[in-house]
C-alpha cells in the first residue's frame, strides 16, 4: 500500500515516505502525529515526503523545520502552501482552503489562528 492509499484507507493519518517507501507511519487528530514525530525523531523528516490528511501552517512549519522535501495532502490551508512554497518544499493537495475550521465549526483552527499573522516557520514552533 503507498502513502496515499494509507491515508485514504484510515489506516494512518500521517506517512513519512522515502526514496519511495513508506518509512513510518502513524495515527492521531489534528496537528498531534507531526508534532511528535518532530519531537520524537526530527532527523528522520529530512529529505522525505510527508502525506498527511490536514496541513495547515502550523503543520507546515513543522515540515519545514524538519526539512522535508514535499507534502501531499487530502486538504491543505492556503497559509500552509505558501510556508511550503516559500522554502522550497513541493506540495500537492486535493483540496485548498482558503481556512482550516475547528472541529466545532464555529471558527479557525485553533493552531491555524495562533500562526497566521507569523511569517517566519522557526517562530511558528512554540
Amino acid at each position: 500500500m503507498n502513502a496515499m492509499e494509507l491515508l485514504d484507507s484510515g489506516t494512518a493519518t500521517l506517512a513519512v515516505v522515502r526514496d519511495g517507501a513508506v518509512v513510518l507511519q502513524k495515527n492521531g487528530r489534528g496537528i498531534a502525529p507531526a508534532l511528535a514525530l518532530y519531537d520524537e525523531r526530527p532527523a528522520l523528516l529530512q529529505g522525505t515526503e510527508v502525506y498527511d490528511t490536514i496541513v495547515g501552517k502550523a503543520a507546515a512549519a513543522i515540515y519545514v523545520l524538519g526539512g522535508v522535501r514535499a507534502v501531499h495532502a487530502h486538504t491543505m490551508s492556503r497559509a500552509a502552501q505558501e510556508l511550503l512554497a516559500a522554502h522550497g518544499v513541493r506540495t500537492s493537495c486535493r483540496t485548498l482552503a482558503e481556512a482550516l475550521i475547528n472541529r466545532a465549526g464555529t471558527g479557525l483552527c485553533p493552531f491555524e489562528q495562533a500562526v497566521l499573522p507569523i511569517r517566519e516557520a522557526e517562530a511558528c514552533l512554540p
